[in-house]
């Protein structure tokens, strides 16, 4: 499947073909004469070239022969458009939170010529960035922790993850983090793969680790639960295609 024209998202899902993960085009999402969307934003993805737009309304309804759909669905079923697909959703999400230069507080505009916008004011160029975070598999006697999540899909064990903060290594981060969630200190951090999150726009760095002291004391506001769990017996977890399912059950 070749990719589309324009990436269409309202609230964050795409728009889809309906029964399909085909995503459907501009013309689709906003059919000319058509008064029930407005486009909130549209531009081109440099130096790729194919369109991102965002709409107005709820994706609760969709227009005729099209549905909304997660992005995750998209990234589940390995779709070929995901890469793009997730690459335009976090270039809207960074030009929603970006309309302002940071320097003087005027309107932000286009770059002519990079994927940037540009204040016309102070000459200030501002970039897309990326948050990094970590998400790490700890091991402990064959077993590995999962934990549930205060903020995330309730149902779910997943890996602990958290972001890297300044001044600080990837693996100074993973060290802080699990320590400062579950009340334990790891040994042994490997890297294990990355993939782009846009929620927001992270990059997800996957390392594994084994444990090397402590028992679990859950931080309150982030943990609702953790445990270690045998890998042939595993709770609910994070379906295909996310780096979570990976480490959980590839990246040992």
């Amino acid at each position: 499947m070749n990719g589309p024209d324009t990436y269409v998202f309202c609230d964050g899902q795409l728009l889809v073909r309906a029964g399909t993960l085909e995503p459907a085009t501009a013309a689709e999402a906003v059919p000319a004469g058509s008064t029930a969307r407005q486009v909130l934003d549209s531009f081109t993805v440099r130096p790729q070239g194919f369109g991102a737009m965002a709409v107005s309304g709820s994706p609760g309804e969709a227009p005729a022969g099209c549905e909304w759909i997660r992005l995750r669905t998209l990234i589940a079923a390995e779709s070929p458009c995901s890469a793009d697909a997730s690459r335009a959703l976090g270039l809207l999400n960074w030009r929603e939170s970006h309309r302002f230069c940071g320097v003087c507080g005027h309107p932000l505009g286009e770059h002519p010529v990079e994927m940037a916008r540009m204040c016309a004011h102070c000459g200030h160029v501002d970039y897309p960035g990326i948050s990094p975070a970590v998400i790490v598999r700890v091991e402990k006697e064959g077993r590995i922790l999962l934990a549930r999540h205060v903020e995330r899909i309730p149902d779910f064990y997943s890996c602990l993850a958290g972001y890297v903060e300044a001044g600080e290594s990837a693996e100074e981060g993973v060290r802080r983090e699990i320590h400062e969630e579950a009340g334990i200190e790891v040994r042994d951090i490997r890297y294990a793969g990355s993939q782009y999150w846009p929620y927001p726009s992270q990059l997800m760095l996957a390392f594994t680790a084994k444990w090397a002291s402590g028992e679990l004391r859950l931080q309150a506001e982030e943990l609702v639960d953790a445990q270690w769990f045998d890998p042939t017996h595993l709770p609910a977890v994070p379906p295909p295609g996310s780096v979570a399912h990976r480490l959980i059950h590839e990246w040992n």
